[in-house]
């Protein structure tokens, strides 16, 4: 049961981030087992002209698209057979000239691959495919995480070469059952203002909506395991709803029990960071608050979403905003998330954990 008093001092402090202009938007969903509780506030877009946030907004989700589509289609591929943790990215992908490299160190970014790419703006989309597909580690695989693109970018490729294309497989398998309607790459809307806004970038010309802002994901066609997914608040309630369920959606399967398992337990013990397959998990070194649990899911995105899940309180927690709207210079999103996560677990009663 989330406790209406509780629920009123979230809002309250949600508001006040909104008037302190520590984002132009924000909508935020609460969501257990039973129940969803969402809010939305502020400004989808602020420059040129002013367009108020509501449940229509459709929201880039750069990083997030790291769980929300790869590693969920890979946990399918591996469910369907396809492959397993264990497989050398190099058998799917021969271009890739690593042969110790595997799924798993993709997942949990322990490959060694250096954290970016350097220079990739001036680079051609096959310059930097180039780069990607002969990158070396920069410590042994394995060993320490490192947090990069290019582990999610060879995830994509390894998605798109297994099922024939990453787009139409994360559709088929996930987006349709989930009753994602507005979740895709490359979007198309009857109006460029149901976006969210962001960057006001001169060489893209000028304020990025509708688009993918992540430049290397913008480069690859807007189709990436890294970045590129775009989806509304709604549609990631259905998408945390099933992981809080088992796997389950409206009585659908869509990820075996095996597969929620493998994210419930931490893959990178004894190592610099606390990492299950594609996100983080229980880490405190990371914005999840003061109160999350042994088992709790989280992961951000560039333009300033967050998804935490908490699987030993049932409980969910979305927060969709524009923070580099329309300068990425504003990171005052990354100080509050801490207070926005104690809130809302305190929405819930405790003997109903």
């Amino acid at each position: 049961m989330i406790i209406q008093k509780q629920w009123n001092n979230l809002e309250k402090h949600a508001k006040k981030c909104i008037e302190q202009e520590i984002v132009p938007g924000m909508s935020i969903a609460l969501l257990t087992r039973h129940e969803k509780r969402v809010l939305h506030l502020g400004y989808r877009q602020l420059v040129p002209t002013q367009i108020e946030n509501d449940e229509q907004t459709i929201w880039d989700l750069a990083s997030l698209t790291k769980v929300v589509a790869t590693t969920t289609c890979i946990l399918k591929c591996i469910e369907q057979g396809k492959f397993n943790l264990k497989t050398k990215v190099c058998e799917i992908i021969p271009a890739f000239v690593n042969s110790e490299i595997s799924i798993f160190h993709c997942l949990t970014h322990t490959s060694g691959l250096p954290s970016d790419i350097p220079n990739y703006k001036v680079m051609t989309k096959n310059r930097m495919l180039k780069f990607i597909h002969s990158a070396q580690p920069i410590c042994t695989p394995g060993t320490e995480v490192i947090y990069s693109d290019i582990n999610f970018i060879l995830l994509g490729q390894v998605i798109d070469v297994c099922t024939g294309s990453f787009k139409n497989f994360a559709k088929r398998e996930l987006f349709d059952p989930l009753a994602m309607k507005s979740t895709c790459f490359n979007p198309k809307a009857d109006s460029i203002d149901t976006f969210a806004s962001y960057e006001n970038n001169i060489e893209r010309g000028g304020v990025i909506r509708g688009v993918v802002h992540d430049g290397k994901a913008f480069k690859l066609g807007g189709i990436s395991g890294h970045a590129g997914l775009f989806s509304t608040i709604n549609d990631l309630s259905n998408f945390v709803t099933m992981l809080l369920n088992d796997g389950i959606y409206n009585d659908t399967r869509i990820l075996s029990p095996s597969s929620i398992d493998l994210l419930k337990k931490c893959k990178t013990v004894n190592l610099n960071e606390k990492r299950t397959l594609g996100w983080v998990i229980s880490d405190q070194n990371y914005d999840m608050g003061d109160y999350y649990s042994d088992c709790a899911l989280f992961h951000t995105g560039f333009s300033g979403g967050s998804i935490y899940v908490d699987f030993d309180r049932s409980l969910g927690l979305l927060c969709m905003t524009n923070r580099i709207h329309p300068s990425r210079e504003n990171t005052k999103i990354f100080q509050e998330r801490n207070n926005i996560h104690n809130l809302a677990i305190q929405c819930v009663l405790e003997n109903e954990f």
